[in-house]
C-alpha cells in the first residue's frame, strides 16, 4: 500500500481509538494490510480470512454487521475461485493490484 495514498489516522495509528471505530474504510484497510502481509496484495480471501484479521469472534461484533452488508452491497464480490460451499471474495474497485 502507498503511503502517499494512505489516510493520515492509519499512518499514526490511531483509527482505531476514533469513537466512529470501525467504519467500512476501516475494514477494507485491515483487509488489505493483512492480505499484503500474508502475500496476497488485492487478493482472494474466504470468511476465514476474517477470523485472521478481526479475531474468531468478529460475527458478534460491529465488524460482522459491516462485513455482511458489505457482501450484500457488492463491495466484496465473489471470486471466481468459489467452488463448492466455499466462497471467495475479492474486494470490489481495489485500489490494491
Amino acid at each position: 500500500m502507498e503511503s502517499k495514498k494512505t489516510k493520515f489516522k492509519y499512518l499514526l495509528g490511531l483509527w482505531k481509538s476514533l469513537p466512529e471505530y470501525p467504519t467500512r474504510e476501516d475494514v477494507v484497510y485491515e483487509l488489505n494490510s493483512y492480505l499484503v502481509k500474508d502475500g496476497r496484495p488485492g487478493g482472494d480471501f474466504t470468511a476465514q480470512t476474517f477470523n485472521s484479521v478481526f479475531g474468531i469472534n468478529w460475527k458478534k461484533s460491529k465488524h460482522g454487521v459491516l462485513i455482511e452488508e458489505m457482501i450484500n452491497d457488492g463491495t466484496f464480490n465473489e471470486s471466481d475461485k468459489t467452488a463448492g460451499t466455499k466462497k471467495w471474495y475479492r474486494i470490489k474497485d481495489n485500489e490494491i493490484k
